[in-house]
């Protein structure tokens, strides 16, 4: 089939779905098919069985790989086309009273098919992801308040085990002010690489955001 047209990037699942009618869909599936007029057939081992009514082929009937304007008409269905597959559709009501007949009609638990309203589910499915994203912000700020205190001890734990050259600093002749001074910039030192080091992926991840989705989400 050829491609009428390519439509810009949602970043959703529908990047990656091929819109067709009805009837092309059917022909993927391989529900409908082409082939040459078995009528006009001139070679008797392609003709099963032939009525005045009727002309059967065998396997050995020529079907069309691809449907161009020239044998797009040769392209047809056996059997009831009411009773071929439609996963889903999409229903419009005229107005209020309407879809509430049409949903009630879908009501039993006994029927097969089921009608739904996407703003509703959207909505429940934004609810739970909302009510996901509460714990998360929950543990992240444990293991945030965690990371702190954890810092807090390494920092307090460097400076008992370097209690002697904070010693020898000051019989040198350094002031505690100076000594102080050293310490806070060996931790500025630190948190500035740390904060340098974040910037940078977070830069990164935020570039690739659309990508990270897609791979992680969308399949």
């Amino acid at each position: 089939m050829n491609v009428a047209g390519i439509l810009g990037k949602s970043h959703t699942s529908d990047d990656r779905a091929v819109f067709v009618d009805l009837k092309t869909a059917w022909i993927i599936q391989g529900l409908g098919h082409g082939h040459q007029d078995v009528t006009k057939l001139k070679d008797p081992t392609l003709v099963l069985k032939r009525t005045e009514s009727n002309v059967a082929a065998t396997a050995k009937l020529f079907h069309f790989a691809e449907i161009t304007e020239k044998n797009m008409a040769s392209f047809h269905f056996h059997g009831n086309l009411s009773a071929y597959p439609i996963s889903a559709l999409i229903a419009v009501p005229y107005d209020t009273k309407s879809g509430t007949i049409l949903r009630g009609r879908y009501l039993s638990k006994e029927e097969s098919q089921q009608i739904v309203r996407p703003e509703a589910v959207i909505d429940r499915l934004l609810q739970n992801i909302f009510r996901i994203k509460n714990v998360l912000d929950a543990v992240i700020a444990v293991v945030a308040l965690a990371t702190v205190l954890a810092v807090i001890l390494v920092f307090a734990l460097s400076l008992r085990l370097r209690q002697r050259e904070i010693q020898t600093i000051f019989k040198i002749g350094c002031s505690r002010m100076t000594i102080a001074k050293l310490i806070a910039a060996e931790i500025m030192i630190i948190v500035f690489s740390s904060a340098v080091f974040c910037s940078i992926m977070m830069i990164a991840v935020r570039s690739m955001s659309n990508d990270l989705v897609r791979m992680l989400f969308i399949r």
